[in-house]
């Protein structure tokens, strides 16, 4: 009787162990799912240029606290870390702090495709940061899964159109910003259908949609003072400098030191000589949001004006933030070969990127552009002269573009072709780049003394 109790103690005792280890197991196995919810998660910056935080900025902020703590109540939403992921882009965007913020949402896109590799917002997100890194082949490819999973989403038709456009599949990309415009005319769609009319050489067209993307804005919001610089340039372009510089002013007043409207300025003045000026803006706008676009303009202001030491030593830098961006994944092969042209450094190993890049993308005609003209820095005249043909396919109307042309054609000794590009530049407003004037001039001097000896 005795060692029967003693036994169903002991069994007892074993069961109630038992029980203790399970339950021990649940209690760890909480926390430590509490713990890995509880990570570290990406945060925000406070802006350059900011004394004061924005009200733009302060609700940026209570979306990331908001959306990481719904990732800490519920870790396994992948929904979550998708609108933690669009917040950190749009910021990016705002800022022009690419390095800090495209990883930030690259990581939280990462773990929502993770836990959901079909979540339709998670596979859109990615596209639009392989379009940021320039890797527009694998942004196709997710514009067109996400498609598939809902062909009516306008944005990601957008996304599609943008990848199409930067692969040179510019009738697709046509197809699919008319369908996004279909299913949403918003700023979005406006822009995009202003772009690609740009491309195939309709200014006026282009003005006018560029028109109803700001209209379609919210006064003071960044894609609105984007819409609104896009506008300035297309009338910088026409060659309306008082217009353009009109709409910078008012952008201005919209959302202050709005780091793109500070660089048209900066263009404006550039165009009629005010060097002084355009430097000053251009490093106000650096002061704001340090985008090497602005570095590279600097550099190039630099130069025009006859600054030399200054031209080479910016242009030193903006190769190092090409450096940069390389390593956070980019593509700036087509970006590094033009700088390197513009200002005649590196161009043996610019000419390699350039061709790697138009082997990427043959059919892109600024990728077309790049290669033709870095073919020319190199000597290779006749080799650029096919290939700038077919980025004049589309009849854009670009000032660079048709005195990139001209200069390759009159090197090829194709001397009617390089006339007539030259003068076409100049009705494109040529005035804006005044690097390219002295050269354009005495280049059609002496076509025309040429064709006076002719006679």
């Amino acid at each position: 009787m005795e060692s029967w109790r003693m036994k169903n103690l002991m069994s007892k005792n074993v069961m109630t162990a038992a029980f203790l280890a399970v339950l021990a197991l649940i209690v760890l196995g909480r926390y430590y799912a509490v713990k890995k919810s509880e990570r570290p998660l990406p945060n925000l910056r406070p802006r350059w240029g900011e004394v004061t935080p924005s009200t733009e900025f302060l609700n940026a902020k209570k979306a990331v606290e908001y959306y990481e703590t719904e990732i800490r109540r519920k870790p396994k939403v992948a929904r979550n870390y998708v609108e933690l992921a669009n917040v950190f882009l749009q910021e990016s965007r705002a800022t022009g702090n690419h390095h800090d913020y495209i990883p930030k949402a690259q990581e939280m896109i990462d773990e929502a495709l993770r836990l959901e590799p079909e979540n339709f917002e998670a596979l859109l997100a990615k596209a639009s940061v392989m379009l940021t890194l320039h890797q527009f082949s694998e942004a196709k490819r997710l514009a067109n899964v996400a498609i598939a999973k809902n062909p009516y989403s306008a944005f990601a038709h957008g996304v599609l159109a943008d990848a199409h456009t930067e692969l040179g599949e510019y009738e697709d990309a046509v197809k699919a910003s008319d369908k996004m415009l279909s299913l949403r005319p918003d700023l979005r769609a406006y822009a995009r259908a202003s772009y690609l009319r740009e491309l195939h050489g309709d200014l006026d067209g282009a003005i006018e949609g560029m028109r109803l993307a700001a209209d379609a804005g919210v006064t003071g919001q960044e894609n609105r003072a984007w819409a609104l610089y896009q506008l300035g340039m297309l009338y910088s372009q026409k060659g309306k400098l008082d217009t353009a510089a009109y709409i910078f002013k008012g952008t201005l007043e919209e959302r202050p030191n709005y780091a793109y409207a500070l660089s048209g300025l900066a263009q404006i003045n550039r165009a009629r000589k005010n060097y002084a000026k355009a430097v000053i803006l251009l490093r106000q706008a650096l002061t704001v949001t340090p985008e090497h676009m602005f570095l590279e303009q600097l550099a190039d202001t630099y130069r025009f004006s006859g600054d030399i030491y200054r031209a080479d030593s910016t242009a030193q830098e903006v190769l190092k933030a090409f450096g940069q961006h390389e390593k956070g994944g980019w593509n700036i092969n087509r970006e590094f070969a033009m700088l390197c042209a513009n200002h005649d450094v590196n161009l043996a190993a610019a000419l390699k990127r350039a061709k790697i890049e138009y082997e990427t993308r043959p059919n892109n005609i600024d990728v077309q552009e790049t290669y033709a003209w870095l073919l020319y820095k190199n000597g290779q005249a006749p080799e650029a002269a096919p290939i700038i043909a077919q980025a004049m396919r589309l009849k854009t109307r670009r000032a660079t573009l048709s005195y990139h042309a001209a200069m390759i054609y009159f090197a090829a000794n194709q001397h009617d072709k390089a006339q007539t590009y030259l003068k076409r530049a100049f009705a494109e407003n040529l005035s804006v780049y005044p690097l390219y004037i002295a050269e354009a001039q005495k280049t059609l001097a002496q076509l025309a003394a040429e064709k006076y000896a002719l006679k």
